[in-house]
């Protein structure tokens, strides 16, 4: 059969072409998002200076790319604030599914009138070919940042004007322009307490603004990247199920069998619980500081728990002289 002849070249050939836009409304594509379930986007051009170091990375992704939309959506204060961690770490899980259905209702209205759409993972999944090096396909915080969401704070999250640090942000890029584009604010919602440096329990965050990534990798997620492989040698290398309980207490081993099963858990998440910026936080911290430490600073602090730190590092020194109750 030629294919000229084929059915659904037919079909085709007859049916009259609708053309895609060039342009979007910037009114029209925000209210899309906010139906769709965010609590607030903005719209960045994909040549803003601020973010020609993605460009590379974007344009492999989709070189049709001629937007980025980023939004945010809120998560749950007073169970970040939980000293049940199970709490924030369902809150998470949660919001990332909320997150993946925000962007699918976008991406099929946007289809529906002809618009390209391409949505990197708000978190995973990581293109694992090229571990241990950059694995995520672009960075959300400096495009949130970019598109007026927020300000990256002393804790290296970005916090919204008013929802402060209880967002997770999300990307989605667009193969058409917008009448119109998002800045940055002009402050940052951080108010420099320090309560993030306080709580940290790796020493990550310091006081002169200095942060060591992989002193917060390390421990958030060692159930998660990185860790699986220290567990994967721990098993492959015991030969008892006594020796290898000489490297792995069972509540380790379960904690990764639960972020296996249930959804990745992350052991801590204090420098976002605690953070008292932004219009709907400040108020609780600002009226009582002393009472929004004792209720929500100090029951994180005084967690008895394992903290995780890279041999031969300063964290190996440092936080048991900090958090004497912690192993």
């Amino acid at each position: 059969m030629k294919l000229e002849n084929h059915p659904t070249v037919k079909k085709y050939l007859k049916t009259q072409k609708k053309s895609a836009p060039d342009v979007v409304d910037y009114q029209w594509l925000r209210e899309i998002v906010l139906e769709a379930g965010a609590d607030d986007v903005g719209f960045v051009e994909i040549d803003r200076e601020e973010l020609l170091d993605q460009k590379i990375d974007i344009n492999r992704a989709f070189p049709a790319a001629k937007s980025i939309i980023s939004y945010v959506c809120r998560l749950n204060r007073p169970q970040l604030q939980s000293a049940d961690r199970s709490l924030a770490d369902v809150e998470f899980i949660a919001l990332e599914s909320e997150m993946e259905r925000v962007s699918r209702t976008v991406v099929k209205v946007l289809r529906a009138r002809g618009i390209g759409t391409v949505v990197p993972p708000e978190n995973f999944p990581m293109d694992m070919l090229k571990w241990p090096g950059k694995m995520w396909t672009l960075s959300h915080k400096p495009i949130a940042q970019a598109a007026g969401l927020g300000q990256i704070g002393h804790h290296r999250l970005v916090m919204h004007p008013v929802f402060g640090s209880y967002i997770c942000s999300g990307t989605m890029l667009v193969d058409v322009a917008v009448t119109q584009y998002d800045h940055p604010i002009d402050y940052n919602p951080c108010i420099e307490c320090n309560l993030c440096v306080n709580v940290c329990p790796t020493g990550a965050i310091s006081k002169n603004g200095e942060f060591d990534f992989f002193a917060c990798l390390v421990h958030a997620y060692r159930d998660r990247l990185g860790g699986f492989l220290n567990w994967t040698e721990d098993i492959v290398t015991s030969t008892t199920m006594d020796e290898y309980r000489q490297k792995r207490e069972d509540n380790e081993t379960m904690a990764v069998w639960q972020s296996l099963t249930h959804g990745g858990g992350y052991r801590c998440g204090y420098c976002m619980s605690v953070c008292p910026g932004g219009e709907d936080v400040i108020g609780s911290y600002i009226e009582n500081k002393k009472g929004y430490v004792t209720s929500v600073v100090k029951p994180l602090k005084d967690r008895e728990e394992p903290v995780y730190v890279i041999k031969g590092t300063e964290g190996e020194e440092s936080v048991p002289q900090r958090f004497p109750g912690r192993q």
